[in-house]
């Protein structure tokens, strides 16, 4: 496990602030193939990305999911935490753990649940990516009505890099000078961070990158 030092972002009880770090060994080799294999049989569909906030009549705020290509491509499912089955409660278990670890000792961010946790390939025929965004929506952009929000995100390829693909880092940007840091990936390795981290998948170049994300939610930030 390793962690990065960051000043001056919207935190909650604390000074400093760690724009993200990894946990290793929360899956066996085996447990990652088992996992694999749950997915490839449940199917995928194309990712999309967040749109614009739009109001109905009644001045109702919607956010609009649109697939735009320029910034992702990618095929996904998704899968709720309630309700969970036998394929998928041993994964959720898990990866709470490892969360719950994180935010006690690091980020101490105020959280009361999950979203969703999703599936995610990357195909190198088609360049597969994740352009520069953030998982959540901050400043003048939250709606106004908006209780909740993305706080924590979590990534873990389940395929290893350098032997199933080639490509696909996972970059951040950590700083207001725009600095861009490669996170170093491998099978199993949990990476988290804040939701509101300018981050991306770069083009997969060789074969399929695949990988499991998860978005814990809370208050919004003050």
């Amino acid at each position: 496990m390793t962690y990065k030092t960051l000043y001056n972002y919207p935190v909650e009880r604390q000074v400093k602030f760690y724009p993200w770090c990894y946990w290793d060994g929360a899956f066996t080799d085996e447990e990652l193939k088992k996992m694999c294999a749950y997915f490839d049989t449940q199917g995928v569909e194309r990712g999309t990305t967040i749109g614009k906030i739009e109001k109905d009549k009644d001045g109702n705020e919607t956010v609009t999911q649109l697939p735009n290509e320029n910034i992702r491509v990618s095929n996904v499912k998704f899968y709720n935490f309630e309700p969970l089955n036998e394929n998928t409660n041993w994964i959720f278990q898990r990866i709470n753990y490892v969360i719950e670890s994180i935010n006690n000792q690091y980020y101490n961010f105020n959280l009361n649940g999950y979203e969703s946790f999703q599936y995610t390939e990357y195909e190198s025929h088609e360049n597969g990516k994740y352009d520069f965004h953030m998982d959540t929506i901050m400043g003048a952009n939250i709606p106004r009505d908006m209780i909740e929000m993305r706080k924590l995100s979590v990534t873990m390829c389940v395929n290893e890099p350098g032997e199933e693909y080639e490509g696909g880092e996972f970059q951040i940007n950590t700083s207001s000078e725009n600095k861009l840091e490669t996170i170093p990936t491998k099978k199993g390795r949990m990476i988290l961070f804040p939701s509101f981290m300018l981050h991306r998948v770069a083009p997969v170049t060789k074969g399929k990158r695949k990988s499991v994300v998860v978005w814990v939610t809370g208050p919004k930030f003050i």
